[in-house]
């Protein structure tokens, strides 16, 4: 046991000794990088710093790009398909700001993107004006693209904790994220509204999260990087023995996330409104175990205390977001492999023989609850099922899932 950390310890060592040196962010640019010009094979897309104070992920993929460019401009093995990455908000990493105006990765709701493409850009703040850029590269790129398309979007906290993704709640973005040695979140990205990522989700395109560790810590570029690497085996971009140091990136994330549960799920988040006063008791973690009645926050002198055993997740320890942290459960790979197994059945044909569930008159795919009548495992059901969204409508609940279920 001795021995194998101590080799995990060297691996993790020599990947920090051989990374690059820091970037300069006075003069990025939208492109971080690309490689590859194949329009058969994979598109896979990065996005960093989507949040400005998030500067580690474009180190990372510089990194990547270096890498793939080195010896001589000759690529490192063969290359299938194309990979491209791209600065999120130019404005906020150069002024090391989370946002300017409003949080650019809040901004991608079918109606904010609808507003947005029928104004005059010279009516744009900061961030209209980045995802307006960064909605044109994307479309460039998939204009042209006649293979599978991903996106991975590299993100990281101001709270201390280890390695992990987040993903809608598809099958085929659980391909891709179960691929990486680090735990998944699941519910995530369903618990917010307008993130980039539904962009892409809608578009019915494979795309995840990744989560390095602590905005400023260098451990959290290296384990960004690792990501990088492993996902572009994994979507075919790269056959394994084509990275060389595949192993090291393996163990390295192995290492970080070691004794963390691989599948949580998100049962409650403390939602920041403006003009509210939040601030989080301080020494919390992500990934951090609490019992029921654990004072967490206060919120306008009022102390917020956990519902039931939880996770911490996300918890915020800094001036901007809009999330004041996330609270989890473990959730046992049986229920995925069960999961996968009725979505391919098409139970969901079955869920208005629910009590206080019928379909939504109006949106496809759509069902609504009657929170008065239904009972309980409900929402249990609807999650099996990839029903993870959840948003009030009137006096009853909707329950919609992503495309590619």
């Amino acid at each position: 046991m001795d021995e194998r950390r101590a080799r995990e310890e060297e691996d993790g060592n020599r990947l920090r000794r051989e990374g690059s040196a820091p970037v300069e962010l006075s003069s990025l640019e939208r492109v971080l990088g690309s490689f590859g010009e194949d329009p058969e094979g994979p598109l896979f897309l990065f996005t960093a710093g989507i949040h400005g104070n998030e500067r580690a992920g474009v180190e990372a993929v510089q990194r990547v790009f270096a890498a793939l460019r080195e010896r001589d401009g000759t690529p490192v093995g063969r290359f299938q398909g194309r990979c491209v990455a791209f600065a999120g908000n130019l404005k906020g990493l150069q002024k090391g700001v989370r946002y300017l105006d409003q949080d650019l990765n809040r901004l991608w709701t079918p109606k904010k993107l609808a507003n947005l493409l029928a104004r005059d850009p010279r009516k744009d703040d900061a961030e209209e004006a980045e995802a307006r850029e960064l909605l044109g590269c994307f479309e460039k790129e998939l204009s042209r693209a006649k293979g599978k398309v991903l996106i991975m979007d590299l993100h990281t906290s101001s709270a201390d904790g280890p390695p992990f993704s987040c993903m809608g709640d598809t099958i085929p973005n659980r391909k891709l994220a179960f691929a990486l040695p680090v735990p998944v979140i699941l519910g995530l990205e369903e618990a917010i509204d307008g993130a980039m990522l539904d962009w892409f989700y809608e578009n019915g395109h494979v795309a995840i999260a990744v989560e390095g560790g602590k905005h400023e810590s260098k451990e959290t570029v290296d384990n960004l990087e690792a990501m990088v690497w492993i996902s572009l085996v994994a979507a075919g971009n790269l056959c394994a023995r084509e990275v060389p140091r595949l192993g090291d990136f393996q163990r390295l994330l192995e290492r970080e996330v070691r004794g963390i549960p691989h599948i949580v799920e998100i049962r409650y988040r403390e939602v920041i409104r403006r003009g509210e006063n939040f601030h989080m008791i301080p020494g919390f973690k992500t990934f951090d175990w609490i019992p029921k009645g654990t004072a967490l926050a206060e919120k306008d002198g009022r102390v917020l205390r956990a519902e039931e055993d939880s996770y911490v997740l996300l918890p915020l320890y800094q001036g901007q977001g809009e999330d004041g942290f996330f609270l989890g459960r473990r959730v046992p790979r049986f229920w995925l492999l069960l999961a996968s197994l009725l979505r391919r059945l098409r139970a969901s044909k079955l869920l208005p023989l629910l009590p206080g569930v019928r379909r939504h008159p109006g949106k496809k795919d759509c069902f609504m609850v009657d929170p008065k009548i239904a009972r309980w495992g409900t929402v249990q059901v609807f999650h099996l099922l990839g029903y993870r969204r959840r948003r009030p409508e009137g006096d009853q609940l909707v329950f919609s899932r992503r495309p590619q279920w």
